[in-house]
């Protein structure tokens, strides 16, 4: 999967979404997985992003997704 817009270049590689920003050329890798399952959910939580929201958006809520801590919260 590879997927092109003006701001975002984003490749589902090996498991892992690695979003481009084009204008700042940073890379933002995201895997999300379920916690009962342990399966890998990144591209169709992805997707189903894109069909609700638009590519654009998807790409910036993943980006922020990054960023956070993989702690899980039941800990």
């Amino acid at each position: 999967m590879f997927i092109e817009t003006k701001s975002f270049t984003a490749e589902y590689w090996a498991g892992w979404l690695v979003i481009t920003d084009r204008s700042s050329n940073e890379t933002y890798p995201v895997q999300l997985r379920d916690t009962k399952t342990g399966r890998n959910i990144t591209r169709k939580q992805f997707n189903s992003a894109i069909k609700t929201h638009g590519t654009d958006r998807a790409c910036q809520t993943f980006c922020k997704l990054h960023a956070l801590p993989s702690t899980s919260c039941y800990s």
